[in-house]
């Protein structure tokens, strides 16, 4: 039987607090041993497996949890055909990865060695299986087992963060090492489950009709995950275009603390996503997600507002002093950071109604947007420029995205920003069934 969705939001919520604060101590450990021209190095180099990920996983995650939710193919075809896919998509990726790194690598990694950007690509195939694989549990709404799989990641990370890049004292090759041990993690716990839940292991029957749908609603979402990808992280570029890499590092933890923020909208997006896909009546998905978008929003702006006033004794406390000059960019983040949560939200909705492709339509806009503002507000203000770029840009998305669903669905404007009485009664109401 299914759960509801506010146990199911707060088991994922509490995922994502656990992820945070495992997260937060690994990149202490790396920002700390490493320095800011190490943390910044760092980040340039995980963003080239990310990257490539981003760019040739077609949208198979989603289109797990979509077709497990429309019940047309069975557990071991959607299994199978990914397991296979995914590993043609990894290898795929390596090949492109290799000749971004023998031909293009002073373009957009100057100064890295060559050997640490040829080891990130064997990260590949994990993180291609281990996408795909655990969406089947999101698909089920089966959260205890796929939360327990996310938090894997970051407990990983920092236990491989600990033995490698502290305690051995290997450096960026030590970072990167931990970083494949934690994915490597993470897909065995994942195999163990499904062999356990479904007795999946071997895959037995693979499904070329399957594979063919997966691809056309995939495909259609898959350019805005790439937009989005590139409105998140062209700034990590830039500014090592413009600047140095000092200065990724840097501002890489402006953005780490930044995007903490999201813990709330990333939980309970996570839920809607599998929830409205099982809905059938257009009117209970509006109210549903007008519910969940403002009350996303209230909570969002809470931990926003408690975050920028603790800002600096944050980031001086966790990462040093050398990191100080992170919490300028991150208070100019705050404002957008805390309104995309409510776009994520709406996203997600789009996509459980099957309608990915307006999401690719507004973050084209968005992208645009954000690639001209960071070319030119970095060049002046520094990475001051590169943080309201971003900030712009994310308020920029949450207005088209909410003006689209508010039209579309006939659903007053307000009913996305306005905090109601009868929420709070919800709340009261929910809680105590979850203590029960």
């Amino acid at each position: 039987m299914k759960k509801g969705v506010f146990r199911n939001t707060i088991l994922t919520l509490t995922r994502q607090l656990l992820s945070i604060g495992f997260g937060i101590l690994a990149t202490m450990v790396i920002a700390r041993v490493l320095g800011t021209e190490g943390q910044g190095r760092y980040t340039l180099i995980l963003l080239l497996p990310t990257l490539l990920y981003t760019l040739l996983n077609a949208g198979f995650s989603s289109s797990t949890v979509y077709f497990i939710g429309q019940k047309r193919y069975s557990d071991e075809e959607i299994y199978s055909t990914n397991l296979l896919s995914s590993v043609i998509l990894s290898v795929l990726s390596i090949a492109v990865g290799l000749v971004l790194v023998f031909f293009f690598k002073d373009y957009f990694f100057e100064g890295i060695p060559q050997k640490l950007l040829l080891y990130t690509l064997l990260v590949l195939p994990l993180l291609f299986i281990q996408k795909n694989l655990p969406t089947i549990f999101l698909g089920k709404e089966e959260f205890d087992k796929f939360n327990f799989i996310a938090i894997l990641n970051q407990i990983g990370l920092l236990v491989f963060s600990l033995l490698f890049v502290w305690y051995f004292d290997l450096g960026l090759m030590g970072a990167i090492f931990s970083f494949g041990m934690s994915q490597l993690l993470m897909l065995i716990v994942s195999f163990y489950f499904l062999h356990q839940s479904y007795g999946l292991l071997i895959p037995k029957k693979f499904s070329l009709n399957y594979l063919k749908d997966s691809f056309v609603f995939g495909i259609k979402g898959h350019f805005s995950n790439v937009l989005s990808f590139i409105n998140y992280r062209i700034d990590i570029f830039l500014i090592s275009f413009f600047i140095n890499d000092v200065a990724v590092g840097i501002y890489s933890i402006a953005v780490l603390l930044a995007e903490r923020i999201w813990l709330i909208s990333q939980s309970v997006a996570t839920v809607l996503f599998a929830r409205v896909v099982n809905l059938a009546n257009d009117k209970d998905k509006n109210n549903f997600t007008s519910l969940v978008a403002r009350n996303t929003l209230l909570i969002t702006l809470i931990a926003g507002v408690t975050l920028a006033v603790f800002s600096q004794w944050i980031i001086t406390s966790l990462f040093g002093v050398d990191y100080e000059g992170s919490v300028l960019p991150f208070l100019y983040m705050i404002p957008g950071v805390v309104l995309f949560s409510m776009s994520k939200v709406l996203s997600n909705d789009f996509s459980g109604r099957g309608y990915p492709e307006i999401n690719t339509y507004i973050a084209f806009i968005v992208a645009s947007i954000n690639i001209v503002l960071n070319i030119y507000l970095i060049p002046l203000y520094g990475i001051k420029g590169a943080a309201i770029s971003t900030s712009s840009s994310y308020v920029v998305d949450v207005l088209l995205k909410s003006s689209y669903f508010s039209v579309k669905n006939k659903i007053p404007f307000k009913e996305f920003f306005i905090f109601k009485s009868s929420d709070i009664e919800l709340y009261k109401k929910q809680l105590s069934k979850f203590i029960k």
